[in-house]
């Protein structure tokens, strides 16, 4: 059977926080060899590059691979979570990727958390947790910044249209991580790594710190993406290679519309599309010996109708007891307790939105290791805050000083945010 998720139960097993026991809702992250985490490592075995800290996938998912392989390509759909791509499979909406099933394997991972792209899109260009590299978070307090930035544009979060400002503050993204980058270590082991990513952020700070290493290659449009990642497989030079396609439309309407929505769809549908006619069809015989084709997702996502009881502006009593506003996501949020208030604000959170938040302190999350394991980042406690507030349903927090447009959110711990697709072709 081409859909491998006998070992789902055993995930779904990981679903106990402190004080909720059994909760249908919560899908821990998982690290030791189901998760996406395990993907890095797993793709550097294949390609005979370096080991990480994180082990590889599990043998229930390795055994189903050949030992070895020549051309790795990862497609990342950013938010495409597995229970979405499933779903769209069955109702003949992913039509392409339905008939291709018989010729593939799919199965589940875990997202890693936060369940956001930031944090996930390091953990690929690292090979490490989110606990080794500290980026927790598209809103992430910086102790050495005096300030809270947007990991994804590099700025201050209370500043508009200032990207990469952040430079002004002494910051450098290519050694913020102080960790190598994945194509660093590929290029030391003689395998070419490459990067095709929206032309808009191939210059940006996140793509600095990633893409060190890395040959990139901006796009416009799925056109030129497709076309330009085919003709480079196509090439005749036959050393090995890994490359990295990234598409951002689904998470995009995704928050604006929700994730099932038609749009959404339709996008997905017509990427689908021309995935096939541009780039599978065109790849000639000898850049498809010994190649293989993955598929996945940084995080899926769940929809979240707007709501004003989440908005924190009207909860003047909450952010009283608060040092500041939260940070990390939405979907989950860190909160920094003013002295002698945690208590207050548990029972805040008991009062206001009884049985919709579950919170935890900064040890419990280390202890539960819900943000990885290996050596820790040095400022990461400082980053976690000192409580946090998971949430149940589709609940979820809004502080920002702006109006709440959106429909459709990650970052939790939600099954549907936190399983991601791992689907394999072999194009030989």
């Amino acid at each position: 059977m081409p859909i491998f998720d006998s070992y789902l139960n055993m995930l779904q097993e990981r679903r106990n926080l402190p004080g909720v026991e059994g909760s249908t809702d919560i899908l821990l992250p998982n690290y030791d060899g189901f998760g996406f985490a395990n993907l890095t490592p797993t793709i550097s075995h294949w390609l005979g590059g370096p080991e990480f800290s994180a082990p590889v996938f599990s043998n229930i998912i390795l055994d189903q691979f050949a030992p070895k392989y020549k051309r790795v390509v990862l497609l990342l759909v950013d938010a495409l979570g597995y229970k979405q791509l499933t779903h769209l499979m069955e109702q003949g909406q992913a039509e392409f990727w339905k008939r291709k099933l018989n010729q593939s394997k799919l199965f589940p991972i875990t997202s890693i958390s936060p369940s956001t792209t930031a944090s996930a899109l390091t953990t690929i260009w690292t090979g490490t947790t989110p606990h080794e590299h500290g980026i927790i978070g598209y809103e992430m307090w910086v102790k050495s910044l005096g300030m809270v930035i947007n990991t994804i544009v590099h700025s201050p979060i209370t500043f508009w249209g200032d990207v990469g400002g952040l430079a002004r503050a002494g910051f450098d993204p290519v050694s913020f991580l102080g960790l190598p980058a994945l194509g660093e270590l590929f290029t030391n082991s003689g395998i070419e790594s490459h990067a095709f990513v929206p032309a808009g952020i191939a210059n940006s700070g996140l793509s600095k710190m990633h893409h060190v290493g890395t040959q990139l290659h901006g796009y416009t449009a799925e056109s030129d993406f497709l076309a330009n990642m085919r003709d480079l497989l196509n090439a005749r030079p036959n050393n090995p290679k890994f490359v990295y396609g990234y598409w951002s439309h689904v998470d995009s309407l995704m928050h604006r519309y929700g994730t099932t929505n038609e749009r959404v769809t339709e996008q997905f549908r017509s990427f689908s599309e021309a995935f096939e006619r541009i780039f599978l069809d065109k790849l000639e015989p000898w850049a498809r010996e010994d190649t293989l084709f993955l598929l996945t997702a940084d995080h899926g996502s769940v929809e979240t109708p707007r709501n004003p009881a989440y908005e924190l502006r009207l909860r003047p009593e909450l952010t009283d007891m608060l040092v500041m506003q939260p940070t990390c996501e939405g979907r989950l949020p860190f909160l920094y307790v003013k002295p002698w208030q945690t208590e207050a604000v548990c029972q805040y959170f008991d009062q206001a939105w009884p049985g919709e938040f579950t919170l935890i302190t900064r040890q419990q999350v280390l202890d539960l290791e819900l943000l990885g394991r290996g050596v820790p980042n040095g400022d990461l406690a400082n980053r976690i805050g000192d409580l946090v507030a998971i949430p149940h349903g589709n609940t979820y927090l809004w502080w920002v000083n702006k109006t709440n447009v959106m429909l459709g959110r990650h970052g939790g711990l939600h099954p549907d945010e936190m399983l991601v697709p791992l689907y394999a072709l072999s194009l030989d």
